[in-house]
């Protein structure tokens, strides 16, 4: 495992994208079945399983207490979902909605709690406590820096990591401000400004376009 991996960059930059934090568990695909679903399936988080993206992308999402979701983060190939819901038999208030068309790896429960197999795959014990780790410090920068940027420069974040990570998700206006905690007219006001400049074109769930991505990386203050 690259021993930089669970790194943030120098500037505290919260990734949303995790992709690639679980490789090694390739390792073991014998033991897993393969599974599809389809571009804007929703699914809640159970016990039935660990799942690992082969290809596609997903987003994370806990509801509030007045049952609205909030999008937390992005999960892509080679990382894995529902780790949590796994081990700690957690079934509520956790969904992940299928962003592309993905296929994933399940791995079905039971290993994850038996010694004899921590013992005989203690590489996959120590990245899954390390990916675990990783979540936590995530959402712990997530939080801070939650109300600190003004809301041009959240969203054009977004949008350039987005753009950077050449997944060829789309996202709406209204995604946007869930994932953000903004009003949709907040949103929109940022995007119109970012049009007026010719930075961005039409961002919608099916679309999505950056003319000067150097120019959305600078109002991102990345």
């Amino acid at each position: 495992m690259d021993e930089n991996s669970y790194n943030f960059s120098k500037n505290q930059r919260v990734n949303v994208f995790i992709e690639g934090m679980n490789t090694c568990w390739k390792d073991i695909l014998h033991l897993a079945t393969l599974h599809s679903f389809s571009k804007g399936q929703v699914v809640d988080q159970s016990d039935d399983g660990v799942y690992l993206v082969k290809e596609g992308y997903i987003s994370y999402s806990c509801y509030l207490h007045n049952g609205e979701r909030r999008i937390l983060y992005f999960v892509g190939p080679d990382s894995l979902f529902n780790e949590a819901g796994c081990m700690i038999r957690l079934k509520d208030h956790v969904s992940f909605e299928f962003l592309t068309d993905t296929q994933v790896y399940a791995f079905p429960p039971h290993p994850f709690m038996d010694v004899d197999f921590v013992r005989l795959y203690p590489e996959l014990s120590i990245n899954l406590s390390q990916y675990i780790i990783f979540k936590r410090i995530y959402l712990s920068h997530f939080v801070a820096n939650l109300f600190n940027n003004k809301p041009i420069t959240r969203v054009a974040e977004i949008l350039f990591q987005l753009y950077e990570s050449k997944s060829g998700v789309t996202i709406s206006q209204l995604k946007i401000g869930n994932f953000l905690g903004l009003h949709l007219m907040t949103v929109s006001r940022a995007l119109s400004q970012l049009r007026d400049e010719n930075i961005i074109g039409k961002i919608s769930k099916n679309k999505f376009e950056i003319f000067a991505p150097e120019r959305l990386a600078e109002y991102a203050q990345l």
